[in-house]
């Protein structure tokens, strides 16, 4: 999930060089003997203390609920900012955690680096098939599931219902979104009326917002990042339909539609912009800022592909754990509707990912919860699923912000694939 503490930061992905590396060093080694007493080893992303609360207190439900088997599990905390090192040396040393907490981009990266055990064994094909598509897509490599999450993400266009009336703007009356043009014509009517039209929230850092934002932007159009059979990205991220597509993006700074390097970090809150392009995380603040002002829709689409962003952090069941059916009793535990799903999502605000857990939620029948339901279902789409995205998402980021400062969107675009097929090329071995 991308909060909106954790939405300006960088991807916390183990660099594919050094798992390479470790790899290497530990091929045709086991894990390393460890005493099952231990109990079941945990690692996750220290998230918002709510969710942390949240995990402690599954966690203490479990072992109560375990007990008279001996079975405790233990969750250790770490900072973003630490979790690729631990992770890293864990690997090294063959000492990873029995369960991982993973952001859904970097499943493939671990998966490829084989520090992950298939999860097929211990969840049936009715159980598999509960979990959103979305959630099944973002964990799935190669035909393979490796990670399922407890909760997704959602973006959606936020919008204040009385200044859209007040510059003769009618949103859209189904789950529909605009066009692009209509967008870009919602747009005009609301600064021409003495509006800030909409929140972009950019800001100097190309992180992974902007690969995350915006590339519902490309895929709407027909376009795509890379070609994830292949690993194409020359010829691909670069293609005349992506540059055509973000410089139409572009037209929405050049207006002076959107502030390129806002200050106030919540400036459809405070009132100062008629529009909102943001995520789940925000819902609870708009209403209780807005009330029945607030209205939601689909982001707007470049072309006939709607497409939503979706995916947030999963857990994967390490190659490490002495005991994986025990640890997969854990990994059953916070997937579970009522014991994993219900207090986190609770904490989190995000999107159940499971359809069982909707009756849990009674929110979810009304708007705006609703409509992230409704794409979560119909158009959410994971970012690409290879073991370099790390790489991919930096130069996508990157380009995205300098777009939107005015570079040329097809120069700028040929320097970014040009970049990433460099290192893919490298890492694969090719001349």
């Amino acid at each position: 999930m991308l909060n909106r503490r954790q939405r300006n930061r960088r991807l916390p992905c183990v660099p594919g060089g050094l798992l390479a590396a470790v790899l290497a060093w530990t091929a045709g080694c086991g894990p390393a003997p460890r005493d099952t007493a231990q109990g079941i080893r945990v690692w996750c992303q220290q998230g918002q203390e709510a969710e942390n609360r949240a995990m402690r207190e599954m966690a203490a439900a479990f072992n109560e609920a375990h007990a008279g088997r001996n079975l405790q599990v233990h969750i250790t905390f770490f900072p973003d900012y630490q979790y690729t090192e631990k992770v890293t040396i864990a690997a090294a040393a063959r000492d990873l955690p029995d369960v991982l907490a993973l952001d859904g981009p970097t499943v493939a990266q671990f998966a490829n680096a084989h520090l992950l055990r298939p999860l097929a064994g211990w969840f049936s094909e009715d159980e598999r098939t509960d979990f959103a598509p979305s959630i099944r897509a973002q964990g799935e490599i190669d035909g393979t599931l490796y990670a399922l999450g407890a909760f997704d993400s959602a973006m959606v266009l936020y919008y204040d219902r009385e200044k859209l009336a007040a510059a003769g703007v009618e949103p859209p009356e189904s789950l529909e979104g605009w066009t692009w043009d209509e967008f870009l014509d919602a747009c005009a009517r609301l600064k021409q009326a003495g509006f800030d039209p909409v929140a972009l929230h950019m800001d100097s850092t190309g992180d992974e917002w902007y690969t995350y934002a915006f590339s519902p932007v490309i895929w709407s159009a027909g376009g795509r990042l890379m070609d994830e059979e292949t690993h194409q990205v020359d010829g691909v991220l670069n293609s005349p339909r992506n540059a055509e597509t973000l410089r139409r993006w572009q037209e929405v700074f050049e207006r002076d539609y959107a502030d390129r390097a806002p200050v106030d970090p919540n400036p459809f809150g405070s009132g100062r912009t008629a529009m909102d392009w943001s995520g789940h995380w925000m819902a609870r603040a708009h209403l209780e800022a807005k009330g029945d002002r607030l209205g939601a829709m689909p982001l707007p689409a470049m072309g006939d592909a709607p497409a939503a962003a979706c995916g947030s952090w999963c857990w994967g069941l390490t190659r490490d754990a002495p005991d994986p059916d025990a640890a997969a009793l854990w990994l059953r535990w916070v997937l579970d509707p009522v014991q994993g799903i219900r207090p986190i999502v609770s904490a989190n605000g995000a999107v159940p990912a499971r359809a069982s857990a909707y009756a849990l939620f009674p929110d979810y029948e009304e708007p705006p919860f609703g409509l992230f339901r409704h794409l979560q279902e119909t158009a959410a789409r994971p970012r690409p699923r290879t073991p370099f995205y790390p790489t991919l998402t930096q130069h996508v980021a990157a380009a995205l912000r300098d777009i939107a400062r005015g570079a040329d969107p097809q120069e700028r675009l040929d320097r970014a694939a040009a970049q990433i097929q460099r290192h893919i090329d490298r890492q694969k071995g090719a001349p």
